[in-house]
């Protein structure tokens, strides 16, 4: 190891590991030269707070957490004070002073308080130091529906659903029929992918999981013939009524992939056609929508006026293909790539009439999720919509733009070497600076938090080991010059219960892989639910008693990275994954072996769990999936102890089906493939209605 003992302590300093245990249990000590650059990256330097853009009210000294019901304890020695300490204050929400105090050897003690946010003043000669708490509830929130049973809901990817009314893609209206039929069943939530923002002047960048923004929505999820304005605009109707752009509609309905470029135009003119309308309405409705939207920008800020400006110069811009990733977003652009709040804000006055249009369908875009929620809440849906959460932006995004010294830019978020991944994986979206989030008291994923948290019952964090660390590599290196980055896990969890109890959302973390003892003990101690995926479980030939699933978790077949339960019988994954070249050779051939042990072993674990009697013939290699074998292993799952399970729609339609190809991009048409009926057809099925029956009976049981 050629790592100085200075460079250890400054990388140490900065949560940066000098090493790390690769899946074999060797110990692996970081590339030097990616230490350096990571050591220089994530030093913070100021020159001057002012010159910081996007910056919070206070900058933090130092950040810390306690726990509801515990005195506060804070040893002021973590601040290395120049100065001797005049004033001490401890302020709340309300800034409103907290007392009593007690102050001993260099130890200030608080009586305990209730869950929240904190600012701890003191104040000497020379300066005033702004020390933010974190008093974390002791667990994060925990649905009283399970107080009582156990519960179940669909979980399917929005843009695939089918419906006889929307433009080629699902929308908030079909999630709303979702909802309403499947609350009939028992159902107490619908399950979605990513609503993350997306790029309006690349359609077809369309992966959730590397969106143009995680704080705003996907706009192209509107419900347009649900819009008031729609409902009272004669001429939006007439010109959607038109044979040419009806004839349109039945062309992309009917598709077996989403159209992103097609219905990205259509709905953008739909949607210009009725802000005009909007503008200019003297109707009463109309100018008390006009009053809500005002209020709702002010009540928005900045972010979502420089999240308008973002459209508005991306579309202005002309953009690179698709497969050139690096040219996606403002890393495309001519000009404006940097910029300080001044010139954003003299580009928005410019800009003022489409930044606004913007604003406005991310108006329309919330309004019809709370109306979801309102939906939900009438029909007695008592998780509501379950959201997710990514877990980064993508480079060229809203986001990184607006606040570039948020995120290091010039690194990689990805994992190391491994023998399924030798030359490891390179996700290419930038991860949180942490020093950067800790000097603005984590303000920005406070704030991240809750706008997801305002619009869903339950919210998985994916990766949240992301919390914990991050495998972070340097640019034009590969994933094996990368190293690990520790983030600030005390502070970012405790975050997430306060967010999680205020906006009374359930947490599922995705926690797939191997996961550090210390992060499965926070995430217990905090009751975060695990991720339980049954295709993962195989162990010794068998899959686990029903019996010995974990009870704080949400367990699922499969998840959008996996093959449908179709899909993965027939193999029609690797199918794919060999005429794309992906897999080949002895790696193709093993994945075909582990295939056949893994559906051996759950015909196996059914049988002897008596869901298939002894007498029912049939062994991996001959025996197809077919409707009662989809049954059963979904009796099976709902049988289980696992508080919450997810049921996914293309599995009841025995559909062969992958939304997401891992370790593809322009091969195959991720995050576009459609399901095979409609949800007229789905709910009209009276054996997937009768299977829905007996899957919400075997949660009571």
């Amino acid at each position: 190891m050629d790592i100085s003992a200075t460079l250890q302590a400054k990388a140490e300093k900065l949560g940066i590991a000098i090493s790390h245990y690769d899946i074999d249990g060797n110990l692996i000590y970081a590339n030097p030269e990616s230490l350096a650059y990571f050591i220089e990256l994530l030093s913070l330097q100021r020159e001057n707070p002012e010159d910081i853009e996007n910056k919070s009210a206070v900058q933090f000294d130092d950040v810390f957490v306690a726990r509801e019901g515990e005195t506060i304890v804070y040893d002021i020695a973590r601040l290395n004070l120049d100065s001797h300490i005049l004033q001490v204050t401890l302020f709340n929400e309300q800034h409103q002073p907290v007392t009593p105090l007690s102050f001993s050897n260099h130890q200030l003690s608080f009586p305990a308080q209730p869950f929240g946010y904190y600012l701890l003043q003191l104040s000497s000669r020379e300066r005033n130091y702004h020390v933010r708490l974190f008093v974390s509830p002791k667990t994060a929130y925990q649905s009283a529906i399970f107080q009582q049973q156990k519960a179940w809901g669909l979980n399917v990817q929005l843009y695939s659903l089918r419906s006889a009314r929307n433009w080629g893609i699902g929308d908030f209206a079909d999630l709303a029929y979702l909802v309403e039929k499947g609350v009939m069943y028992g159902a107490e939530f619908i399950g979605i992918n990513p609503l993350h923002a997306m790029y309006s002047a690349v359609p077809e960048w369309a992966s959730p999981y590397s969106s143009a923004s995680r704080r705003y929505l996907n706009w192209l999820y509107l419900a347009i013939d649900d819009l008031p304005e729609y409902k009272l605009c004669k001429s939006v109707q007439n010109w959607l009524n038109q044979a040419e752009i009806q004839q349109q509609l039945a062309v992309l309905r009917q598709s077996e992939q989403v159209n992103y470029t097609e219905i990205t135009q259509i709905k953008f003119t739909a949607l210009e056609k009725l802000y005009a309308y909007f503008q200019r309405s003297r109707a009463a409705k109309m100018q008390q929508r006009q009053k809500a939207f005002s209020d709702f920008v002010k009540q928005q800020g900045k972010g979502l006026l420089y999240q308008g400006l973002f459209e508005c110069l991306d579309c202005q811009s002309s953009h690179q293909a698709i497969e050139q990733e690096d040219q996606i977003g403002w890393l495309g652009w001519q000009q404006y790539q940097q910029l300080n709040d001044k010139q954003r804000d003299k580009l928005i006055r410019q800009h003022k009439d489409q930044v606004m249009f913007y604003c406005w369908l991310q108006w329309l875009a919330q309004e019809q999720l709370n109306h979801l929620q309102t939906l939900c809440q009438a029909k007695g849906m008592r998780l509501g919509i379950y959201g997710d959460l990514a877990v980064s932006s993508s480079r060229g995004s809203a986001d990184v733009w607006a606040e570039p010294q948020l995120y290091c830019v010039d690194a990689s978020v990805g994992a190391p070497p491994d023998p399924l991944g030798p030359v490891g994986q390179n996700w290419n979206i930038p991860p949180y600076n942490p020093t950067e989030l800790k000097a603005r008291g984590f303000q920005p994923f406070i704030e991240l938090l809750r706008a997801n948290m305002q619009h869903f019952g339950v919210l998985r964090i994916d990766h949240i080991m992301g919390l914990f660390r991050l495998w972070l590599i340097p640019p034009e290196k590969t994933a094996a010059d990368g190293l690990y980055v520790h983030y600030p896990f005390a502070e970012l969890m405790a975050i997430l219960a306060i967010e999680s109890q205020r906006n009374q959302c359930l947490v599922v973390g995705e926690d797939l892989g191997t996961v550090p003892d210390e992060v499965r003990w926070k995430l217990n101690e905090f009751q975060i639910f695990s991720y339980f995926v049954l295709y993962f479980e195989q162990r010794n030939l068998q899959y686990p008693d029903k019996h010995a699933f974990p009870i704080n978790a949400f367990a699922t077949v499969g998840t959008h990275d996996v093959p449908s339960l179709s899909s993965f019988w027939h193999c029609r994954d690797l199918e794919l994954f060999a005429q794309l070249g992906v897999l080949q050779g002895d790696v193709l051939k093993q994945k075909y072996d582990q295939r056949v042990i893994d559906k051996q072993a759950l015909l196996n674990s059914l049988h002897r769990d008596q869901y298939l009697p002894n007498d029912y013939w049939g062994d991996a290699l001959s025996m197809a999936m077919h409707q009662n074998l989809m049954r059963v292993i979904y009796l099976y799952l709902a049988e289980s102890q696992t508080k919450l399970i997810g049921v996914q729609l293309e599995n009841l339609l025995e559909q062969e089906i992958s939304f997401n190809l891992p370790g593809t991009s322009l091969e195959y048409p991720n995050w576009r493939m459609r399901l095979s009926r409609s949800i007229e057809e789905i709910f009209s099925d009276e054996k997937i209605t009768a299977l829905l029956t007996e899957i919400n009976q075997a949660r009571l049981r």
